[in-house]
């Protein structure tokens, strides 16, 4: 999906024109689309970060027992496992490392957040995520930057329910079996 694509649907969900195509802007205008392109990438950064984790597999070196995660090729949110060969390994995280009883060579997987921001000409290739919930986000956040609490809480409950079904979507629920089934 493209960003300018969204941002124009934020304006329309909004109430004003798409202008986002237009060739030349006012000031105004840039000024409303820098302020929504930062709200999609607050939006997308909570979506990868709370529900919807963007995972990355990467090979480390544990020396006495730690990595450093500034020595990452990402930018690290969570350890998931670290795996030696086909074992497991349990591991502790610190501020600054993650910490094994191994030493030596493994493969870390973790959660990461993206380097850079969006820019209004790139795209998001996440399948996981839709365009209204990512819109209804970025509305959240500018209606609430702007003071509009009773706006920011409508798209804001409208974006945590759809994040809800993004982040289960696919998975089987199991109940399980009670009294009144047998």
């Amino acid at each position: 999906m493209k960003i300018k694509n969204v941002i124009g649907e934020c304006l329309v969900r909004a109430g004003k024109d798409d202008f986002v195509d237009n060739p030349s802007l006012t000031d105004e205008q840039k000024e409303l689309q820098n302020r929504l392109l930062a709200c999609v990438n607050i939006a997308y950064r909570e979506i990868v970060s709370k529900y919807l984790p963007l995972i990355y597999e990467e090979r480390v070196v544990f020396q006495d027992g730690k990595c450093l995660a500034k020595s990452l090729s990402k930018k690290i949110i969570f350890p998931v496992r670290v795996k030696v060969g086909d074992s497991v390994k349990a591991f502790k995280t610190s501020a600054d490392a993650i910490l094994c009883s191994y030493s030596g060579d493994a493969t870390l997987v973790y959660a990461y957040i993206p380097d850079k921001d969006f820019a209004i000409t790139d795209e998001i290739d996440d399948l996981r995520i839709t365009r209204s919930c990512l819109v209804n986000g970025a509305l959240a956040e500018y209606y609430f930057q702007n003071k509009v609490f009773d706006l920011a809480k409508s798209f804001d409950a409208d974006f945590r329910a759809e994040t809800g079904i993004l982040r289960y979507k696919g998975r089987s629920v199991i109940v399980k079996r009670r009294g009144w089934l047998a």
